[in-house]
């Protein structure tokens, strides 16, 4: 605590201005202070959370979480090699799975995927179909992939990149489905020297 002298106060016989300026109203370990509206008088700022920053709202200093843009906040990834066939127009899960629990419900998740896909029937129009599933929402369908009239057999890649906005910080489990484009032929996914894979990136937004 300083006295708040006046202007005058080198003046031989002048009143002294015996106001007291609070110079440090701090009360906490790590508080800071700043010269606030009011004449003669400082504001606490109270310290901070973990992890926040320092910036200024409404013309006055005060704490802020920093906001994560386009950062890449954590990454799940998971492989699957079981192979598995079906001759049903019907989905059905590839085994392909990964879970991820969002930081912010305003993140997005970048779902990668590679995954081998097979058409092992005899019939040249056969084709299969594949499809990304949030819990239990498809949330992008290929189908007719290896569509060819004149082939009987085929072995492709399914690779995919898909931005989704899950809206949640719980637990959020994404997987692959396939079917056969024509019921009672046959096709198939995974297995071979080639592993499907699955990744999850959360994007803080």
């Amino acid at each position: 605590m300083v006295t708040d002298l006046p202007a005058d106060f080198d003046v031989a016989l002048q009143g002294v201005d015996t106001r007291l300026k609070a110079l440090n109203p701090s009360t906490t370990l790590g508080d800071t202070d700043y010269a606030s509206a009011t004449s003669n008088t400082n504001t606490r700022l109270a310290i901070g959370t973990t992890g926040q920053v320092l910036t200024v709202a409404g013309g006055v200093p005060t704490w802020a979480t920093p906001v994560n843009n386009a950062k890449v906040l954590q990454v799940v990834n998971a492989t699957y090699a079981t192979a598995a066939d079906s001759s049903s127009t019907s989905y059905a899960d590839t085994g392909l799975t990964a879970t991820i629990t969002p930081t912010l419900s305003t993140s997005k998740i970048l779902v990668l995927v590679a995954q081998k896909w097979q058409k092992t029937s005899g019939s040249s129009t056969q084709a299969v179909n594949m499809r990304l599933m949030r819990g239990a929402t498809n949330i992008l369908e290929h189908t007719l992939l290896g569509y060819m009239e004149s082939a009987t057999y085929m072995i492709g890649m399914w690779s995919i990149a898909y931005l989704d906005s899950p809206a949640t910080t719980s637990a959020t489990t994404y997987k692959t489905q396939f079917a056969a484009n024509v019921a009672s032929a046959g096709v198939a996914v995974n297995g071979g020297s080639n592993n499907a894979s699955i990744t999850l990136l959360e994007i803080g937004a």
